[in-house]
């Protein structure tokens, strides 16, 4: 068979971060008073409930901490100071106002897994009687700023902002390059379609990655040279179309070639009708097709399961199917997350997230790792001229990822690795391309200093 040629990205961290044996990927832990094993693990070291400690937050974030200290090794690269790159959280609402004191409580953990990594963390914390106006005038000047990797707004507002603010205007004024929440809609249309971009969301990302992990490390499936699992073979569900979670998953997940179910959402139904007998009808036939379930409903059940805080039972479920459960929605006390699928139904699966540990620390993760990367488009002909320094890694590197892939000889490879090094030294070129092949050859760079 002829070899393929291949013109996607290629390059990123996953491939360390898939061979890497210090990451325990599946665990076994106790959480609200219940034993749980195959849990995918999102979150760090958690004492005393957590048989192995290594998380997907607690092995990126010391690498990118290492990644950064080392760019400093690296002729061309000495001139990024990484403690002077800021990742910049913009938090609107008073100090009393309840309505953001759970994104307070986010946006301390944003920062100090920031810092971890080697970047300084910045937050702006606005009044509610700013103005549109006033927010824009701030926004120009953080878009300019070259010192600020990557910028968000933490949503909603409070206060009077919340209600005169249109935050989808506001958020489509974020500079793609510095968009490290997927926020303005340039940046969820390019992901969507699977287009040259700078980042992608942070939640359908760090979810992607949850499950690759899984099916790499457990099930043998191929990665993919852009450092993602192929999907192909996989009828894979999406329940939730949220701008930023679902909907940009259900079309992505097309691009790896995974068989996509739903998305599902409180209307789903059919011939026109949906009734609750109709909708738990279809609910259940999609999810017994389903081998990967991707979740992110996030609400109470209403008609559906009268008296279960949860969307997915354990009938719905086939059998070794793999959860990745992004909702946690607080219900009932207001106090406690609850995640789409009941616990009772995780017996059923082959691996799944909790609802506290899971996604969320990946989506952490995720936001801080684009921050690091705006660093690097923040110089990005400094970043190609290191890779032209380095061609013959480079190179080296595409190849080998190339052929395994294929199936092939590296032989076989070794041109398209070549067009695809042009392609990322190339001043043209998206630089996402170049930041790209920079993570991926950076850990052989560092074994042969």
């Amino acid at each position: 068979m002829a070899y393929r040629e291949y013109r996607s990205r290629i390059g990123g961290l996953n491939h360390w971060l898939c061979d890497n044996k210090e990451f325990k990927h599946i665990i076994s832990r106790t959480f609200r008073e219940e034993d749980y094993t195959n849990v995918i693990n999102g979150s760090g070291v958690v004492k005393g409930e957590q048989k192995y400690p290594k998380g997907y937050q607690d092995i990126i974030i010391p690498e990118l901490k290492r990644r950064s200290d080392f760019l400093s090794e690296i002729p061309t690269l000495k001139v990024i100071k990484p403690e002077q790159h800021h990742v910049l959280t913009v938090l609107v609402g008073d100090q009393d106002d309840p309505a953001v004191a759970a994104s307070r409580s986010y946006v301390g953990m944003k920062s100090a897994t920031t810092k971890r990594s080697g970047l300084s963390s910045m937050v702006e914390e606005l009044p509610s009687t700013i103005t549109c106006s006033e927010l824009y005038d701030k926004l120009d000047q953080w878009n300019a700023d070259n010192r600020i990797s990557i910028l968000m707004f933490q949503l909603p507002f409070g206060g009077q902002a919340g209600k005169t603010i249109d935050t989808t205007a506001l958020c489509n004024r974020i500079n793609t390059a510095k968009d490290g929440d997927g926020l303005n809609q340039v940046t969820l249309g390019l992901m969507s379609l699977g287009a040259d971009r700078y980042y992608d969301c942070c939640t359908p990302s760090g979810m992607l990655d949850l499950a690759s992990i899984y099916l790499v490390r457990e099930k043998g499936i191929p990665l993919r040279p852009d450092g993602i699992a192929g999907f192909a073979g996989f009828e894979v569900l999406v329940a939730g179309r949220s701008t930023i979670v679902g909907e940009p998953l259900f079309n992505i997940l097309k691009r790896f070639d995974a068989t996509v179910l739903g998305p599902l959402h409180t209307r789903t139904g059919t011939g026109g009708r949906n009734d609750s007998q109709t909708q738990l009808r279809v609910y259940t036939e999609l999810a017994q097709r389903a081998d990967i379930i991707f979740s992110c409903m996030g609400f109470f059940p209403y008609h559906i399961h009268p008296g279960s805080e949860y969307f997915f039972q354990k009938t719905m479920l086939k059998d070794n199917c793999l959860i990745i459960d992004a909702a946690t929605s607080f219900r009932k006390d207001g106090k406690r997350p609850f995640g789409d699928v009941d616990p009772s139904a995780r017996s059923k699966a082959a691996a799944y997230t909790l609802e506290t540990g899971g996604v969320g620390p990946a989506t952490v993760a995720k936001l801080v790792h684009q921050g690091w990367r705006g660093m690097l488009y923040q110089h990005i002909k400094e970043v190609r001229k290191a890779l032209e320094d380095n061609k013959s890694v480079v190179k080296s590197v595409f190849t080998e990822l190339l052929a395994k892939y294929a199936r092939c000889a590296e032989s076989e490879a070794g041109e398209n690795a070549a067009m695809l090094y042009e392609r990322a030294v190339h001043p043209d070129s998206h630089p996402v391309h170049a930041v790209d092949a920079l993570e991926v050859i950076l850990p052989e760079l560092m074994e042969r200093a």
